[in-house]
């Protein structure tokens, strides 16, 4: 059984790795730079850790993860053995699937107020995102040494020699789903409770500089309540002391400035 199994492994052409193989090198060297940037945004900055910001660290995260991983199977060699088990479902789900899903939470409870005029309830936002964090990294990281133990995907049942001792990783992954995607409950009752309960938000609750957070929040029907806005500096005023804060948003008067701390 166990000799059955490498050969099915080892069946892909090494033709057929190759072509694997370049499109995972030519994804990499955008990802690489883009990775580098977002990393190089945070590196030094006075982040607040509320929940949009914990979402977005958190898929920097996993994308970078995820992305670890697909150096290996840029190998063509390596690619043969592992291209048919676990590695590539771990490997494929934190870089498209997990990744995607933080990103559209972070979204969520960031713009939430702007869309509804309420906030979305902080403790909550936070137990929701250390849930799905940790639960995430539970599901998928067992899942690269299942692959790395040759355990084939799409199995149904789990019958080769080689299989059964890898049967309580398995048990320990649908453990960790199952308490994972119960903490998206926690998502949807504070999306519904806060939409009628939250507290009242205000123009601009995350101390932002863009035209967005200068008007009501949910904005009239005309966006910005028949005002002309001008706008005097650019979106990235931070980290200095202006006359709001560290911060100065687009449509402040042109006097206004951010000087710079030093040191």
């Amino acid at each position: 059984m166990v000799w059955g199994h490498h050969m099915f492994v080892s069946g892909m052409s090494p033709f057929s790795a190759l072509l694997f193989s370049v499109p995972t090198l030519i994804i990499t060297i955008p990802a690489t730079i883009i990775t580098l940037l977002w990393i190089g945004t945070v590196y030094g900055a006075k982040l607040r850790f509320t929940t949009p910001c914990l979402f977005c660290l958190g898929f920097i995260s996993v994308f970078v993860s995820g992305g670890m991983s697909g150096f290996f199977l840029a190998q063509p060699a390596i690619d043969t053995y592992l291209h048919a088990t676990y590695f590539v479902v771990a490997h494929f789900h934190f870089v498209m699937g997990v990744a995607a899903i933080f990103a559209i939470f972070a979204g969520t409870y960031f713009w939430y107020p702007k869309m509804f005029g309420r906030m979305m309830n902080e403790t909550l936002g936070k137990w929701h995102f250390w849930l799905t964090f940790v639960g995430v990294y539970c599901i998928f990281m067992p899942m690269h040494y299942l692959g790395l133990a040759g355990n084939v995907r799409r199995y149904a049942a789990f019958t080769d020699e080689y299989l059964i001792p890898l049967i309580p990783v398995h048990k320990f992954i649908t453990i960790a789903a199952l308490v994972t995607g119960g903490a998206q409950l926690i998502f949807l009752f504070n999306v519904i409770w806060s939409r009628f309960r939250g507290p009242k938000a205000t123009e601009n609750p995350w101390e932002a500089t863009t035209l967005e957070w200068s008007t009501d929040s949910p904005p009239p029907f005309d966006n910005f309540g028949g005002r002309q806005m001008v706008v005097n500096h650019g979106p990235d005023e931070y980290g200095g002391e202006g006359p709001e804060g560290d911060f100065i948003m687009q449509v402040a008067p042109p006097a206004a400035q951010v000087h710079r701390r030093q040191g």
